[in-house]
């Protein structure tokens, strides 16, 4: 359960309840500063990291000091604790009241340490029809009959501050009570508004105080109380030596110190509250006014429970809290923190569409189906030859139902990457922008109209993009759509590639007859997608492809200048300095333009640089001088990243490097040689890119037999065509070096197209696949694949029967329907919705060799260490650990990009674009 804890923000909890990785949430169940950490805190974590070899200070010394000047009070009268949990236990423990007065709803946390005492709980009413904001009369009434009053100020979940006249009785000293102050810092006048000095000087008062929710650092559990000196040296004798560890001292010292993000958290949150509260109200939330960077919400209006609501929302990707868990409130109740207005408003369009889709639920069944279907959930398309209207898309980035499921939105604004040629390096840069937006709280999206890539990626709908905006859709964490890639061209053999339009196999089609039949007509999916993005997102990041300068194709373009002028965008030319000539193709890029292509770009941006770059200056003052156009800026080669590569331009490059090292000569005794065959239509070799960053492992692709060597284990990937790469195989020799390998003892597994390979025969009578309608199979499986004209897209998930029972999750990409000669062990076992589970895969020689459908089953950490480790075992070799989580290393990755090509590109000058569009918009 979500609230396993009683509290929000466990992100690790809802990973494993809605099956996405924690990044992936926007987190509305918790309170934090959504500009996250002041900068300070990253300084002291990347300068001082030595200094953990030393114990924290026990007393806290300087963090204690700065906080006794920043309220005016003796340091005697301050103990600094492991966050505001540790301090209310303190406290509680300390006073041993028999009986509490609590102002319901409040926090549950104070009623648990009060029960962990052994006392008694009198309940004090905060009442809707008040705004939920605490009498004094009701506080006189209850006093009497309690030793200690616990109060908020504000209070959570109601987000309201003690009444004035309530905190002069509390400061008054006649009422024994300890107020938390966790949220006070998020009000203008929070230094008057504190009883923290009256505390210092009362012995009936302490007053408790949170660093985590202000500063956004929860990870580092911090906060004080303050109280008079006798008060806390009781608390002190109760605390737990090194409470308080010695980052969590540095940091809280420091970012006292940081007005401009205190100045800067003040000036965002009055604003985006309101914004908030009106786009709630409109949507027919009640919703009451707060003091605080949080909002409490009812949702009887609409039919709804809060734990309704919550599940819809975790689901896609928002967490919200289930205020039903606030002693004193009934099960329609939701509390949901306030963010920067772009994360808002995503929030809001969320919440519109899961409304409007229980709306089109309560019309009865027989419309939700005819819905499913495609009439109620489908937009037109208008493109001829489809044979049906294509989806639209759906999820968090749906467009608003036009019959009043939301407010409406404004346009977003665009900017476009074009490179000089392809691989230049436009998908990370397109990734890295996407963060970057991201991190300044814009609701961002990529887009590239047509990609040709054999790496795919399943969205969640079940339908398939190219890798790379998927990748880049995991940057802007949100959920990838098919308006993201509404056309994807799958190669599968000599001038013939799949045609995928909005994640759906529509044809196989030449490259003639694409260009000439189709292009025209996708103009149309290319217009509406984009337009569905910009309905719903602030800023869409559009990538180009190849180069706009290939002048006989430049008349039915719909992915470079044509685009640009479709969408009005401003574009950076993106060009690769490791290649060579790089003056020579900006400046050649440009002639061959339009004077109104020309005038789109806006900037040149010059990657992968190794070296000075104050040597390059000349060369970029010629080129301005020459051209005009500034250079936005000039972006050094980042190594071992380990994000995805998209196409066969980048993976060519890789894999060759990869092949022309052979078998490695001699491995440390500990390392283990994993071989990938290298097939030559080979698809979603991102299946392997785990293992490269495994410790033990050496990661290389084979494709000949005599780089073939002695491996540990041997990996068949996925493949467009099947039938062609194993004729490949036995062509070139693998395939015999595979067999004997594999009657050696040896470890082999198959992906996908692998798996089909590892079985008994292939069945194409239809010829979806080849023109050979049956072809024996390698033999190690007992398995035949019939392959079928409809393509299988799914996310799933299950568990390991293989190697110890742990999750798995990944997707499904193929065309084959794979069944069993005789009986076989089923490595996986996989759910769907409505479904126990369905066996996937098969395994024999004792596992030592098993193929499954399930592509990214080597990301599932713990299985894949699982597997490691078994071969270890046949090696003699000692288990390690699932120390790499390959998730977390890739959310990391995201940051690390974002931050190097921040600090090398002009900033400014993108976000004058950016403006200036949505200036034209507003006007």
């Amino acid at each position: 359960m979500l609230e396993k804890y009683g509290h929000g923000g466990d992100l690790q909890t809802a990973a494993e309840k809605y099956g996405r990785p924690p990044g992936e949430f926007v987190d509305y169940s918790s309170n934090m500063n959504p500009f996250g950490p002041p900068e300070a805190a990253g300084h002291i974590l990347r300068t001082r990291w030595q200094e953990a070899a030393a114990y924290p200070d026990p007393a806290a010394r300087e963090l204690t000091r700065r906080l006794a000047e920043k309220h005016g009070v003796d340091p005697a009268c301050i103990l600094v604790g492991n966050g505001a949990a540790e301090l209310i236990d303190l406290a509680v423990r300390v006073l041993r009241p028999a009986v509490t007065g609590l102002a319901r709803p409040s926090f549950k946390e104070y009623e648990d340490a009060v029960r962990k005492t052994g006392g008694a709980v009198k309940d004090i009413p905060l009442r809707e029809e008040q705004g939920f904001e605490l009498q004094l009369q009701d506080l006189e009434a209850a006093a009497p009959h309690c030793d200690l009053l616990f109060l908020g100020s504000p209070n959570n979940p109601t987000g309201r501050l003690l009444p004035q006249a309530v905190r002069e009785r509390l400061a008054s000293d006649a009422l024994p009570a300890v107020v938390d102050e966790a949220f006070l810092d998020f009000l203008p006048e929070e230094e008057k508004l504190s009883l923290a000095a009256a505390a210092s000087s009362s012995p009936n008062l302490i007053v408790l105080r949170s660093m985590t929710k202000f500063y956004a650092i929860p990870g580092l559990r911090l906060g004080y109380a303050v109280a008079h000196p006798d008060r806390i040296w009781a608390m002190r004798e109760l605390q737990v030596p090194w409470s308080v560890n010695a980052f969590a001292q540095w940091i809280g010292a420091a970012v006292l110190e940081d007005r401009a993000y205190a100045r800067r958290t003040l000036e965002w949150l009055p604003g985006a509250r309101a914004e908030l509260l009106a786009g709630l109200r409109e949507l027919g939330v009640l919703a009451w006014d707060s003091d605080t960077n949080y909002v409490l919400c009812s949702l009887r209006a609409l039919g709804w429970t809060g734990r309704g609501l919550q599940e819809a929302m975790g689901r896609r990707g928002i967490l919200i809290r289930d205020a039903s868990l606030f002693p004193g409130l009934d099960d329609s109740y939701v509390r949901l923190a306030v963010k920067l207005p772009q994360m808002n408003r995503r929030l809001l369009a969320v919440l519109a569409e899961v409304f409007a889709e229980r709306q089109r639920e309560g019309r009865g069944r027989a419309a939700a189906e005819a819905a499913a279907a495609g009439a109620a959930q489908t937009a037109p398309y208008a493109v001829e030859g489809l044979g049906a209207e294509a989806p639209a898309s759906s999820g968090p980035d749906a467009p608003l139902s036009p019959a009043g499921a939301g407010p409406s939105r404004r346009r977003g604004s665009v900017v476009m990457l074009q490179g000089t040629a392809s691989d230049v390096g436009k998908s990370l840069l397109t990734a890295a922008l996407c963060r970057i937006l991201l991190q300044d709280g814009r609701r961002v999206a990529p887009f590239k109209s047509q990609n040709m890539s054999l790496n795919s990626y399943v969205t969640p709908d079940g339908k398939e993009i190219g890798r790379a905006q998927g990748m880049q859709a995991d940057a802007c964490r949100i959920p990838a759509t098919t308006d993201m890639n509404p056309i994807l061209l799958k190669p599968k053999k000599d001038m013939v590639a799949q045609v995928v339009v909005h994640g759906r196999p529509y044809q196989d089609l030449d490259a003639r007859t694409y260009r000439e039949r189709y292009l025209p007509e996708a103009e149309g999916v290319v217009k509406e997608a984009l337009e569905r993005l910009r309905s719903v997102h602030d800023v869409v990041v559009i990538e180009g492809a190849g180069s706009p300068a290939e002048v006989n194709l430049k008349d039915r373009d719909i992915v470079n200048m044509r685009l640009a002028g479709w969408a009005d965008a401003p574009v950076l030319l993106v060009a690769d300095i490791d290649r060579g000539g790089v003056f020579a193709s900006l400046v050649g890029t440009l002639e061959i333009l339009t004077p109104e292509e020309r005038a789109r770009v806006r900037g040149f941006v010059i990657n992968k640089f190794r070296g000075d770059v104050t040597l390059l200056q000349p060369g970029i003052d010629w080129l301005e001088a020459r051209t005009g156009i500034p250079v936005l800026g000039v972006i050094p080669y980042l190594p071992q990243l380990g994000l995805e590569d998209e196409d066969s331009a980048s993976l060519e490059r890789k894999l060759a490097e990869t092949a022309r090292s052979g078998p490695p000569a001699k491995l440390p005794p500990e390392m283990l040689d994993i071989a990938v065959l290298r097939l030559p239509r080979i698809s979603n070799f991102t299946d392997a890119d785990p293992l490269a960053f495994e410790p033990d492992v050496r990661l290389r692709f084979v494709s000949s037999p005599e780089d073939f060597g002695q491996p540990d284990a041997v990996i068949i990937p996925g493949s467009k065509n099947t039938v062609d790469d194993l004729l490949y195989l036995r062509s070139s020799g693998l395939d015999r070096r595979l067999l004997a390998y594999a009657a050696g003892g040896g470890f082999v597994t198959g992906i996908c197209a692998g798996y089909q390979m590892l079985g008994a025969r292939l069945l194409d009578p239809q010829l979806v696949e080849s023109d050979k309608p049956e072809l024996e199979g390698l033999g190690l499986l007992p398995t035949e694949t019939l392959f079928a004209a409809e393509k299988r897209t799914v996310q799933a998930a299950g568990v390991a029967r293989l190697y110890g029972g742990y999750p798995v999750e990944g997707y499904e990409i193929h065309m084959g329907r794979t069944t069993f000669l005789e009986p076989v062990e089923h490595p996986f076992l996989l759910q769907e919705e409505g479904s126990a589970g369905l066996p996937d895969g098969a395994a024999v020689a004792e596992g030592r060799v098993w193929g499954t459908y399930l592509h990214g089953v080597l990301h599932s950490d713990d299985f894949r260490r699982a597997w490691l480790n078994r071969i270890r075992e046949s090696r003699g070799l000692a288990p390690l650990p699932a120390e790499l989580r390959f998730t977390e290393r890739r959310e990391a990755a995201f940051d690390r990009l974002a931050g190097h090509v921040r600090s090398h590109l002009d900033m400014e000058r993108l976000y004058e674009m950016i403006q200036e569009q949505e200036t034209a918009i507003l006007t």
